[in-house]
C-alpha cells in the first residue's frame, strides 16, 4: 500500500484512492458474509423441535418436558408416537416465565 505523508508536523498518512476503495470493498464483503452467514444459520432452525432438541435448546431432562407435555404447560403436537415442539411456542413460554431481577425495568 503506498501511503502518501501530509506535508506539516502531522504523523497522518493518507492512501489513494483505489487502494481505500479496495479495503473498504473487502471489508464490507467480510462483514456480509458473516451477517448472511448468521442469517442462513436463523433460516434454517426448524420450526418444530424433537425432544432431543427441545432437551438440547433449554436443558430440560427428557422427565421435566414428559411432566411439562402432560401437564399442558408447553405446546406440542402428537402424530401416532411422533411428538413435536413448536420451536415459537416454547420461547413464548420462557419469555412468560421469565422473572426479571428488582430494579430492573
Amino acid at each position: 500500500m503506498h501511503l502518501n505523508r501530509l506535508e506539516g508536523d502531522k504523523t497522518q498518512f493518507v492512501a489513494e484512492r483505489k487502494e481505500l476503495e479496495h479495503y473498504f470493498d473487502k471489508r464490507v464483503r467480510e462483514i456480509l458474509k458473516e451477517e448472511i452467514t448468521k442469517l442462513l444459520k436463523h433460516l434454517g432452525q426448524n420450526e418444530w423441535l424433537t425432544k432431543e432438541e427441545l432437551m438440547k435448546l433449554t436443558g430440560w431432562s427428557g422427565r421435566t418436558i414428559q411432566h411439562m407435555r402432560d401437564s399442558q404447560q408447553i405446546p406440542y403436537s402428537q402424530h401416532g408416537r411422533k411428538i413435536l415442539y413448536p420451536r415459537k411456542g416454547i420461547i413464548d413460554f420462557l419469555e412468560a416465565h421469565h422473572i426479571r431481577p428488582k430494579g430492573d425495568v
